[in-house]
């Protein structure tokens, strides 16, 4: 199994799990912030590369094959639409989350689709699994939930995620279908969202957890699997078994 891997450094790394070593693929003089590669792209990575830029490394050539500045601060996450893989979300702590069609370039430039605004910083805007969807966690202690087709169809939904610790930030992160969100929150537990309901249903909660779960995947292939990194360096995983 390999794994990529990036860091404020600037640096992105490929993890063989079995041979237990690293591979240095980027050395940046910028901090990369994110790192994310579409379905139908194996060779390329995609990630945001100093305050706002949005790079596109080529495995094949070993080198940047594209890059543009997409924001005015740093790109939180970088996130495809599994439906169209041609179709990419940034969230910026400018603020604003941006679509964007990376078939229709002008040289250096791209133009969004659609630019979702908020009063605080974003720190995710990730694509339902049927990307008709867009869920947005701002600083603003809100979730925002973009559906319809131009996503234009908005609900807020309330969320304390103001991390006192500012170690690390909160992100609604979707299960496994258009149903649920889950996020972590402020007294050590994680939040499920109902995005049909447009609210929270209940808590996932153990005596075991003894920090914020900031940082939230699903299995690709249990559904009910339920994996949370903590800003204090632990790992736990929820299943519905």
């Amino acid at each position: 199994m390999q794994i990529y891997t990036s860091c404020y450094d600037g640096t992105v790394r490929l993890m063989d799990a079995e041979k237990e070593i690293f591979d240095l693929v980027v050395d940046s003089d910028e901090c990369i912030f994110a790192l994310s590669q579409p379905t139908n792209e194996a060779n390329c990575l995609y990630f945001a590369e100093g305050y706002g830029g949005l790079t596109i490394w080529d495995n094949r050539i070993g080198k940047r094959s594209s890059h543009w500045v997409l924001h005015k601060r740093r790109i939180n996450t970088v996130d495809f639409n599994c439906e169209n893989p041609h179709i990419v979300a940034t969230s910026c702590s400018d603020g604003t989350a941006c679509t964007w069609d990376l078939r229709y370039t002008d040289g250096d430039k791209l133009t969004p689709l659609r630019i979702f605004t908020h009063d605080r910083g974003l720190q995710s805007a990730y694509f339902s699994p049927s990307g008709s969807s867009l869920a947005i966690t701002s600083m603003d202690t809100t979730i925002g939930i973009y559906s319809g087709v131009n996503l234009e169809d908005a609900t807020l939904i309330y969320h304390n995620n103001q991390n006192s610790t500012r170690l690390s930030t909160f992100r609604a992160k979707w299960g496994w279908d258009d149903s649920y969100l889950f996020i972590g929150n402020t007294k050590r537990g994680v939040d499920v969202v109902s995005a049909v309901e447009r609210r929270r249903v209940m808590t996932l909660e153990s005596p075991y957890l003894s920090a914020f779960p900031c940082r939230l995947d699903t299995h690709s292939y249990e559904v009910g699997m339920l994996v949370g990194a903590t800003n204090g360096g632990q790992v736990y995983t929820w299943t519905s078994r």
